[in-house]
This record gives C-alpha cells, structure tokens and sequence, in this order.
C-alpha cells in the first residue's frame, strides 16, 4: 500500500504581528490560501516545473453537509491524517508511478490548501466492490485514527453486475461504520468514462452514492459529474484526463481530480452552500513536467 506524507508551508507572514486582530485574519486567510499561492511559497525546483491548467469543472459537491471536526482541525493547523480507501482509482491503475496516484497528489493539494502537515494512507485495491472494501475499512478504522475517511466506491459494483439494493445497503452500514467511530467521512462516487456499456445502469448506481449522501448527511463529491462535463465541454480535455486503456485516470487526470477535490474540502470546511450545478472555473498551477504526459 502506498502512504504520501507532506509538511506544511511557511509560518504567518510577518504582518500579522502587528495586533491581534490581524493575525486572526492572516490566520484565516493563510489557512485558506490557493494552491497556486501557496506553491509560490514552498521550496522547490522550478526547472522541474511547467505551468499545467486543468479544465473549468462542474463542483464536485454533490452532497453538502458539515465535517466538524474536520474543520476544528484545520483551523487548529493540527496534522491531518486522512484514510483513502476504494478500488483501482485509489490504488493508482493508470498512473505511470505510485506518487502520481490521486492520493499522493490529494496530500501535497491539502498541505498547500491548508497550511499544516497532511498525511494520505492510500488503502486502493484493485478490482474490489462495495462489500469487500466495506469489510477492509471495518479493519482500518479499529487499527487507526483518522481525521477523515474518503471512501471511492461503486465502480465495480455498476460494471460486475451487482444487486443495487446490496450496494445500498453496504453504502449505509459503511457511513455508519466510520461514524460510529467518530471520524468524519466523504464518499467519492465513480468515474465517467465514453466506453461504458450501460451508462443508464451504471448513473443509478452514480444515483445511490448521492441518495446514501442525502439520507445519512454525508457529503459526496462526485468525479463522475466532474469528469462528464469535461467530456460534453471538451472531449479533448476528458482524454487527457484518461490513461491508454480509456478507462483509469492518467497522471494529469489524477492530479486534476486531486486539485478539484481540494477546492471541494475547502468549501466543505468553511461551510459553502451546495455548488453541485456550479461551474468552477479552469485551475493553473506549477506542477512536474512528468505530470504533462496524458
């Protein structure tokens, strides 16, 4: 399994020192910082590095609903250790090495967005259902603490055939596993891809995820609306998000799901409205000359 660490970036800046009511709002403003901004900060190789712009986007927020202590964390600046745990998405299947998994990614995106030290624990198993991950997350979250759980599920289960009102029910007792726990929870729903055989099969399974969401207050951010709307605006910019075989993501689609779920956590944290109709604008950011490769 793979495990991303990264730390976090420069203190405050200096003007916050000069009252109190100041450095509460450089706090804030720091904590919340873009990405782009935040990268400028941190140390790096800019000969490694080109300027990379992922498509605008439908939000990712499907389904709104509070991760309190999520956020209390968050605006502690504590280290933050998150659970991702799914199938061959989360494992990597696409990517041309492990650290461009969209987990690894996700990491130095929360490290940037958030400003403390993010660690990912990357718990993808390829080919897997609902059941199966369910009875690998019942283990994690007994072994371990985590600040948040993102759980990436019902490829499979629309794909293999799978009973509906099963994957309903393993979504339910899943939700209710981890909340049991008290960590907080995100469920990541399935990819879009042109070549599916049965896509009205398959959105009812995209359906489930949003009304578990709805029933158990458990937000859903929603690849599969994302990476849709990429292909209706764009097709060339849904290909570039695709590895060779048409189906897993590439290194440049992973780091750009990675980026759009981070604007989605930062909007889940400070408490915005639900943005799932919302056209988010294009993203640029500096990232690895490796990451251009489709």
């Amino acid at each position: 399994m793979m495990r991303s660490s990264t730390t976090g970036l420069s203190d405050q800046p200096h003007g916050c020192a000069l009252t109190r009511a100041l450095m509460a709002a450089c706090l804030v403003a720091s904590v919340f910082a873009s990405p782009a901004r935040a990268a400028s900060l941190e140390d790096g190789s800019a000969a490694e590095a080109q300027i990379e712009t992922c498509p605008a986007g439908r939000s990712m927020l499907k389904q709104q609903a509070k991760l309190k202590d999520f956020a209390k964390r968050v605006a502690e600046r504590a280290p933050l250790k998150i659970l991702a745990i799914g199938s061959s998405s989360t494992h990597g299947i696409g990517a041309t090495a492990p650290q461009f998994a969209y987990p690894v990614r996700f990491a130095e995106e929360m490290t940037q967005r958030f400003r403390t030290k993010v660690e990912v624990v990357n718990a993808g198993v390829n080919g897997e259902t609902a059941d199966a991950t369910l009875a690998r997350l019942e283990e994690r979250v007994a072994a371990e603490r985590f600040d948040l759980v993102i759980w990436q599920v019902g490829t499979n289960d629309a794909m293999k055939g799978g009973d509906e009102e099963g994957f309903s029910k393993f979504l339910k007792r899943g939700i209710a596993l981890v909340k049991s726990r008290k960590m907080d929870l995100v469920l990541l729903d399935q990819q879009f891809f042109p070549t599916m055989k049965d896509p009205v099969r398959y959105e009812r399974f995209v359906k489930l995820i949003e009304i578990a969401g709805e029933e158990e207050n458990t937000p859903v951010l929603s690849r599969y609306r994302l990476m849709k709307f990429w292909g209706e605006r764009a097709p060339q910019d849904l290909r570039s998000m695709l590895a060779s075989d048409g189906f897993h993501m590439s290194d440049r689609g992973y780091f750009c799901l990675a980026t759009a779920m981070g604007r989605a956590m930062g909007d889940l944290v400070m408490g915005a409205p639900q943005l799932a109709n919302e056209i988010t604008p294009a993203i640029t950011a500096s990232v690895p000359r490796t990451m251009l490769r489709p």
